[in-house]
């Protein structure tokens, strides 16, 4: 399958910002030494958010969302009472907002990823082929409700909740960590529709940070689309004779910081492979009512190896990286078929 499409992941949004053709998401922490209270947004739309000068600012809160607070003073000539959220001199006003309780302890469990009924296979084919059902496209949206860890308050550990991931720099374990994530949530949707598991392996992983590395050296990102040249730059490097892209999938998000936490960069991942999965093109959560959004299948049938064609049914080998250029965090999500692997023609030294 020659891939060609990617998905915008949206999680955690706390900041919304508008990119031409895109409605994307930006994540900010407090540090917890300086959360003095948390305030709640009163109304049921966005609100300006604005700088310490009383100027508007291009960031907007979320409706009914809680933030921390570290500061609360009044600003700009008007002397507006208002407070300071994240760790970008951002300030929302206290007209806006009502003082809550710090929430409620963290709740852990580990993500999940289930198929719903009504997702099968052969359905599946007809939405990749550009014939989606309406019974399939239920399914689809039930499985954007049901699978939740990207919108519910809840982590898969305490240790993910300290470690702060440096986006442009993650180590071999946080890697290592995201690629066991991400597997096991795609294994488990294969397992629902009795597929064989994908396969994590050393020479998919260094193909998946070499494409990686072609993204951040061109200051390429999502927003461009598939970066093809270092694509396949990357795969004739890694012994793989393709001359388009044939191994990436491609999720991501706006994050004004370089850093977040790995519960974070979870949820986003997490978003990232729900969206593909599911068909599903809104930028956040909060369109997956709207059935105008499930329209694209392409990732699905690579993700389950579901494509009509002779391959259909085999399992891939996975590994997968990140880049950060210009405040956008692309995801990649590679994979490399057994046929490939297997094919003289097109493996001149690729060892998975």
């Amino acid at each position: 399958m020659k891939k060609s499409k990617f998905a915008i992941a949206v999680v955690n949004i706390i900041f919304l910002i508008t990119i031409p053709g895109l409605t994307l998401g930006g994540t900010e922490q407090v540090t917890a030494a300086t959360i003095k209270g948390y305030v709640k947004v009163k109304k049921q739309k966005k609100v300006r958010l604005y700088k310490i000068s009383g100027k508007h600012s291009n960031f907007y809160a979320k409706a009914k969302y809680s933030y921390p607070y570290s500061a609360k003073k009044k600003i700009g000539k008007k002397k507006r009472s208002a407070y300071k959220i994240g760790n970008n001199s951002h300030w929302i006003l206290a007209k806006d907002v009502k003082v809550v309780k710090k929430s409620s302890p963290r709740v852990y469990t580990q993500a999940k990823m289930k198929l719903p009924k009504g997702y099968t296979k052969s359905q599946l084919l007809l939405a990749y082929q550009g014939k989606p059902t309406k019974n399939f496209v239920n399914a689809s949206m039930q499985g954007m409700k049901a699978n939740d860890f990207s919108r519910l308050k809840v982590s898969e550990s305490k240790a993910d909740d300290l470690t702060q991931v440096d986006l442009n720099q993650l180590t071999p374990k946080q890697i290592g960590d995201l690629t066991a994530f991400s597997l096991r949530l795609i294994n488990e949707a294969r397992n629902d529709l009795n597929l064989s598991p994908w396969v994590e392996s050393n020479g998919t992983g260094k193909l998946a940070a070499d494409i990686a590395l072609e993204y951040s050296k061109n200051n390429k990102t999502i927003k461009d689309s598939h970066y093809v040249p270092g694509i396949v730059r990357a795969c004739h490097a890694n012994g793989l004779n393709l001359d388009d892209n044939f191994v990436e999938d491609m999720a991501g998000f706006y994050n004004i910081s370089q850093t977040m936490s790995m519960t974070e960069l979870k949820k986003s991942v997490y978003f990232g492979l729900k969206q593909m999965i599911f068909g599903y093109v809104g930028s956040g959560e909060e369109g997956r009512s709207n059935r105008s959004y499930y329209q694209e299948w392409e990732h699905a049938g690579d993700l389950f190896n579901t494509e009509g064609s002779l391959h259909d049914g085999d399992y891939n080998y996975y590994g997968f990286s990140i880049s950060h250029n210009d405040n956008v965090c692309s995801l990649h999500f590679i994979s490399v078929p057994t046929y490939v692997v297997n094919s003289k023609k097109y493996n001149k030294g690729f060892k998975p």
